[in-house]
């Protein structure tokens, strides 16, 4: 989900809690015991397209996802009972499933908890919290949830106590808001997209920057100090997707070319030459995120589709770019009629599976998590 989406969420003025159901597993054989999105979504791996080698269902109740430097756990946010977003952790193999901020209502409310992400050392998590003061209100409760990030702060937990630690508290403004924590791949850094003008009107994304600073532990709490903000176009919205592995480059989406719906370019910033490049643009581009041996970069592209995305490769300047899944294919034999969004993703550390978060409805952001084995390293 992101900020494109708020465009409808606000439009239909719809939040319909969604209560979890069990996890599903399957291949690409089309079950007809799946759902049709589920059938569409297996199926596409039989497709000449697909650089998939099998797809499989990690939960049909997904949200934004993070895998472990260790590959042993997988975090992703859901939808609890109560309608809320909560952050879960599950192995790989779909099994031990657990809430970790189920039972943090006494620190960080009941309202949405999302966009969780591994620090580097995998003792640390951080994640987005909506505002206390924010909670309980339908209109602010959809515009929190971890997809939008308004009305919302950083936190981070240590994952082996549970402890909760309040990172970067935003104003208490109609233009708070925090997107996509990412730690640089030392850990000596926590790059994040940041709220400072609200949207205006019903179709505006409002105005975000990008937020780079330093994290430490002082005296046994977490710190940031020496932030940074960044815009390298014009004023728009920014998605964050974090540092490149030399920590040199930023790597985030933004519509500061259009300022029309479901169109945005993904760009790198050269910090240190203040040099702006251009990797993909034509149409709705989203959700990059750097390969682990930093060789290539995946992204979410509506190429070439009259409708939905899926997932791109590209080289790190942009070029080379090749199309991983096919999902949206109407000439597969699988094929639902089903829009399906390609919007998450997270590698697991040796670089052979990815875990995506699809999104099967942008009103709601009704979603599946799957793993996506792949037939060759990216």
């Amino acid at each position: 989900m992101n900020q494109f989406l708020r465009i409808i969420a606000f439009v239909s003025l719809v939040f319909i809690a969604c209560t979890p159901t069990k996890p599903t597993t399957g291949s690409g054989n089309g079950n007809a015991a799946l759902s049709p999105e589920l059938q569409q979504i297996l199926g596409s791996v039989e497709s000449p397209k697909s650089r998939a080698k099998s797809i499989s269902v990690l939960n049909d109740n997904g949200g934004r996802v993070s895998w472990s430097p260790k590959g042993d756990i997988i975090l992703m946010d859901r939808k609890s009972d109560d309608g809320y977003y909560d952050i879960y952790m599950v192995r790989p193999d779909g099994s031990n499933e657990q809430c970790l901020t189920c039972d943090q209502s006494k620190v960080l409310g009941k309202g949405h908890i999302g966009q969780p992400e591994w620090h580097p050392s995998g003792k640390y998590i951080v994640f987005q919290v909506q505002k206390l003061k924010n909670q309980g209100r339908p209109g602010r409760d959809l515009a929190a949830t971890p997809g939008f990030g308004r009305h919302s702060d950083l936190w981070l937990m240590e994952f082996a106590t549970k402890r909760c630690f309040l990172l970067r508290q935003t104003p208490e403004t109609e233009a708070s808001g925090v997107l996509h924590p990412h730690f640089s791949h030392d850990g000596k850094k926590l790059t994040w997209g940041e709220m400072y003008e609200a949207p205006n009107g019903s179709y505006g994304y409002g105005k975000w920057k990008i937020q780079v600073a330093d994290f430490k532990f002082d005296s046994e709490k977490p710190v940031l100090s020496n932030t940074k903000s960044y815009e390298p176009g014009k004023p728009g919205w920014y998605e964050n997707h974090g540092l490149s592995p030399d920590g040199k480059k930023l790597l985030f989406t933004s519509s500061f070319a259009f300022n029309k719906p479901f169109l945005a370019n993904v760009y790198s910033y050269d910090i240190p030459q203040d040099r702006l490049e251009l990797l993909a643009d034509g149409k709705w581009n989203e959700h990059a995120l750097y390969a682990p041996n930093g060789n290539k970069i995946v992204w979410m592209s509506g190429a070439q589709n009259k409708s939905g995305t899926d997932y791109w490769s590209m080289n790190p300047d942009g070029s080379g770019k090749v199309s991983i899944t096919d999902w949206n294919n109407p000439s597969l034999p699988t094929w639902k009629n089903k829009m399906i969004v390609a919007a998450d993703v997270s590698f697991s550390p040796d670089g052979k599976r990815m875990v995506a978060y699809l999104q099967t409805n942008l009103v709601t952001q009704n979603g599946v998590t799957v793993l996506i084995e792949l037939k060759e390293n990216l």
